[in-house]
């Protein structure tokens, strides 16, 4: 009996690119082993699905077999010529093989998620295939595409969620600062709302920095895929805003952008404001302070042990998650105030 998942397991992958001196043999291959036909008639020439594929321009497999529906396979014929008046008719089992590799090659690619070498796919796999999964009924799905099921899946539970803003946390003091933007950004995950707090600008993929205009030497706004969604979901998301913004500065920048209701531009300010602001700084001190100086041995603390470890790593968290990449402490450092 097969090792199916070993078999699976051992495809051949082609690399990202295919020349087409690589993918012309696949093809070979794949009609040789597969559907059955001997290499020696292909070369000899004088047989119909090889004559069909010819007449076709289907020299290769992955740039050209499984470009052809169904349909495509089903209807080949061979055209006759003066030479040939009546050609061979094209067995009907040569189709159905030829279109069932189709229906291998996109169930195991899937499985895989990259392109089979089909010079290499094993007899046994196709044959379990053909026997077991393969529903002629069905629609052969390129494998980079995801099924009805999943789409269905995701359709359905993007459909129940539905955004509560009693949800949201709202921010009353600058202290509560850091709670306030890891909850805000939960939620906003759990409401399939992410894109509301993304960069407002477009960002160079190298180096992480907004791109300037060279013509305007402006920052370039980011543009959404589907512009009337997006309004849609601002003007929802920015009366949330406006609720659990609550701190002076918090409600000026909310303010400053009543008219756009641009909800990615706020969420930058705060960050921007909150990250640099001098009560950051001085809680910064206080919290680096903290985790040098104190040790559970003098603390007098009155609950666990593990909790005072806990609430002394949180700490460490919240420091660093107030500093920019070049001030942060190093890993080393956090476990050498940790032993201390």
């Amino acid at each position: 009996m097969a090792d199916i998942p070993g078999l699976i397991a051992g495809l051949a992958i082609c690399p990202d690119v295919v020349t087409p001196a690589a993918d012309k043999p696949m093809l070979h291959r794949a009609i040789a082993n597969l559907v059955g036909i001997p290499s020696a008639e292909r070369r000899a020439g004088n047989n119909p699905l090889w004559i069909a594929f010819r007449e076709m321009g289907v020299p290769r497999f992955l740039g050209g077999l499984i470009t052809l529906t169904e349909d495509n396979i089903m209807n080949l014929q061979v055209r006759p010529t003066r030479a040939v008046a009546h050609p061979a008719p094209i067995l009907i089992m040569w189709k159905h093989k030829t279109v069932i590799i189709i229906a291998a090659y996109h169930h195991n690619a899937r499985l895989k998620n990259a392109n089979l070498d089909m010079r290499f796919f094993p007899v046994d796999l196709y044959d379990h295939f053909r026997i077991s999964l393969y529903r002629h009924d069905e629609k052969i799905i390129l494998w980079q595409v995801e099924l009805p099921s999943q789409v269905n899946a995701k359709a359905s539970f993007l459909k129940s969620i539905k955004p509560n803003s009693k949800e949201y946390k709202i921010i009353r003091d600058d202290k509560s600062w850091l709670p306030f933007r890891e909850s805000t950004k939960t939620t906003i995950m759990s409401h399939n709302l992410m894109i509301m707090i993304l960069n407002p600008f477009e960002t160079d993929p190298d180096t992480g920095e907004f791109v300037i205009d060279p013509i305007t030497g402006k920052m370039i706004p980011c543009e959404p895929d589907d512009h009337g969604l997006d309004e849609m979901q601002q003007t929802w998301f920015f009366k949330v805003i406006v609720d659990i913004c609550q701190t002076p500065v918090a409600k000026k920048i909310v303010n400053q952008n009543r008219e756009t209701m641009d909800t990615r531009k706020v969420w930058y300010e705060l960050c921007k404001h909150y990250q640099n602001s001098m009560f950051s700084k001085v809680r910064s001190q206080e919290m680096l302070r903290y985790v040098h100086t104190n040790q559970l041995i003098n603390l007098g603390h009155r609950g666990t042990n593990q909790s005072c470890i806990t609430n002394f790593s949180e700490t460490i968290c919240q420091h660093q998650a107030l500093q920019t990449d070049e001030n942060k402490l190093s890993d080393q450092m956090c476990v050498d105030f940790l032993n201390n």
